[in-house]
């Protein structure tokens, strides 16, 4: 997934470094240390495990992918249970033997995950065998509709041409444009857009979107994976490229405050993609039980539909799907609909030679060096 912005003070009390916070107090056979988004896991969920295991769990708060992959491969990380995206991360550390296979006979919810996502991890994850979907959603843009109206009274056109179009970013330069800190899902975005369905480190290919993000790179106030969608939430800026689920945290900071600020979210009219966020165990994992317990008491319908309702990411657990208000299965931000489905992609999985080349790419248009 993408990544999330820490909220911390919203959690206080239950999120611990998994090295250390918690572990001392409890026996080392109650213990579970969890490494995810901020938002994923509520406070009342942690509570009902502890409540109903005797399991303390230690909730360390994922900056990254790329720092979480990092962690893994130095290893002895301390992590039972780590939430990972499909691609990359997923697909390419199976084969690195991050992951230990999963024991399905300990995992009696695991029949709850919606075949349609499983079917997605499969292409990374034969068999099904080192992960279990938790949640999953879109990239797309976010966007304030009242200022987009203000800065387009004769109509805003397609959501992706705010971003990636210079005149129409150029627009909106003062209200502020973020993107994402995040090469992996902002380049295959551009290069469909320029018309590349696929990232290519061609030369050429290169060429035409580092230029393309020369034309609107001006406009935009922040490339960022921290804070966008609570700044989106507070007005102070007006579009981001960002997550489906992030949108839906966003609109509940604006209830929550009772702003008058409103929050829609487009699909990018090009291709579709999606990220899958999945239950994983580290191979070097000190309390492998322990997550196997935690993954089946968080598969149950009633706990995953709470989590849903309350961060507004779709979930990968079908069971759970069926508990939730119609009007969350009919939200088209987070259950795409037909049309979006049939553009809908999961990522590919890059060599190692090609992300080096994204990486330093990105880098270069970032800074415009």
């Amino acid at each position: 997934m993408p990544v999330r912005v820490a909220a911390l003070a919203r959690l206080a009390g239950v999120l611990a470094l998994a090295a250390g916070i918690g572990s001392a107090a409890a026996e080392p056979s109650k213990v579970v240390n969890l490494y995810s988004w901020v938002e994923y896991f509520p406070e009342p969920l942690i509570r009902r495990f502890e409540a109903q295991t005797g399991i303390t769990v230690n909730y360390s708060v994922m900056d990254s992918n790329d720092v979480m992959e990092a962690t893994l491969s130095a290893g002895h990380s301390g992590f039972d249970l780590v939430t990972v995206n499909a691609v990359p991360h997923l697909a390419r550390e199976i084969p690195q033997h991050l992951w230990q296979k999963l024991d399905r006979s300990r995992i009696s919810t695991a029949g709850n995950a919606d075949p349609t996502v499983l079917r997605v991890l499969a292409s990374v994850d034969p068999g099904n065998a080192y992960a279990i979907p938790w949640m999953w959603g879109t990239t797309g843009v976010m966007y304030n509709p009242d200022k987009i109206r203000a800065a387009f009274p004769e109509g805003r056109g397609r959501a992706i041409d705010l971003v990636f179009d210079p005149k129409h970013a150029a627009r909106l330069k003062d209200c502020g444009i973020t993107i994402l800190d995040a090469w992996v899902d902002i380049l295959p975005m551009l290069s469909d857009w320029v018309g590349q369905p696929r990232l290519s480190t061609d030369p050429a290919a290169m060429k035409a979107l580092a230029d393309a993000y020369a034309g609107f790179r001006p406009s935009l106030r922040r490339v960022t994976t921290s804070g966008y969608y609570q700044q989106l939430a507070e007005g102070e800026t007006c579009v981001a490229i960002g997550y489906s689920g992030d949108a839906m945290i966003a609109r509940r900071m604006i209830a929550e405050a009772k702003s008058p600020v409103r929050i829609d979210y487009a699909y990018p009219e090009v291709a579709v993609f999606i990220f899958v966020d999945s239950f994983a165990i580290p191979a070097d994992a000190p309390h492998a039980d322990a997550a196997h317990r935690f993954i089946d008491f968080a598969m149950r319908p009633e706990n995953a539909a709470s989590v849903a309702r309350f961060i507004g990411f779709a979930t990968g657990n079908s069971a759970a799907y069926a508990l939730l208000d119609e009007s969350i299965r009919q939200n088209a931000a987070i259950y795409p609909p037909a049309d979006v489905r049939a553009r809908m992609r999961l990522g590919r999985v890059y060599t190692p030679a090609e992300e080096r080349v994204f990486a330093r790419a990105w880098l270069r248009m970032k800074t415009g060096h």
